[in-house]
């Protein structure tokens, strides 16, 4: 009787060592897969149609109380195309020259609102723009063939379909006063170039400085 259960305990422990020999481990049958290619994270790149001038600098004085505010903004130029990056950077001295009158004509009336409505030491603000966005993935065989036979149609017909407009980094602001301002600016170097040369005018950074709020802390 005990050799018949000795016998009948090794039986099993045999049939349990052949079917794990049988069933390949989690780890095993992992390393026999190829491993998967996981697209590395986009990162966000300045395209070549964007132009980045030396920041813009100006100090407003209030004439009454002799306050002074030092403001300082970076601005970015987005062409249209390369081709107008050139065009655009020919002209950069009267559009930067032009930014300068209208940012002082702005800020001196900001600045004479901030100093009658906010105390010393909480005059100043800044603002950094949205994060720039990852570049699309491109765009596969079968969706450059769709297109490929859409623009053929449409020459047959005699049409002319739209190229889409280059991909822009930039997200929509949403402090409406720098979006505002923006737009503003946009259109003072748009009156100096030529049409269509220039697409979007990008504060991507704003601070200032009060001289006289920091001595009487």
């Amino acid at each position: 009787m005990f050799k018949r259960v000795v016998l009948c305990m090794i039986a099993g422990l045999f049939s349990t060592f052949v079917l794990l020999g049988a069933v390949p481990s989690a780890d095993a049958s992992t390393k026999n897969e190829p491993a998967a290619e996981e697209d590395a994270p986009t990162e966000p790149v300045i395209p070549d149609t964007v132009i980045i001038p030396d920041p813009v600098s100006l100090t407003v004085v209030l004439p009454k109380s002799g306050t002074i505010r030092q403001l300082v903004f970076n601005i970015w130029l987005e062409a249209a195309t390369k081709q107008d990056v050139e065009v655009i950077e020919s002209r950069m001295p009267k559009i930067i020259n032009a930014f300068l009158v209208e940012l002082q004509r702005l800020m001196y009336r900001d600045t004479q609102n901030r100093f009658e409505t906010r105390e010393p030491g909480k005059r100043g603000f800044k603002f950094d723009a949205p994060a720039l966005l990852p570049p699309p993935p491109a765009k596969t065989e079968e969706e450059l063939q769709a297109e490929a036979d859409a623009a053929e149609e449409a020459a047959e017909k005699g049409e002319e379909i739209t190229p889409e407009p280059p991909f822009s980094p930039f997200a929509p602001v949403p402090n409406r006063y720098f979006s505002a301002l923006q737009f503003q600016l946009q259109k003072t170097a748009q009156a100096i170039l030529p049409p269509d040369t220039l697409r979007s005018v990008q504060v991507r950074k704003f601070y200032d400085h009060w001289p006289g709020d920091a001595k009487k802390r």
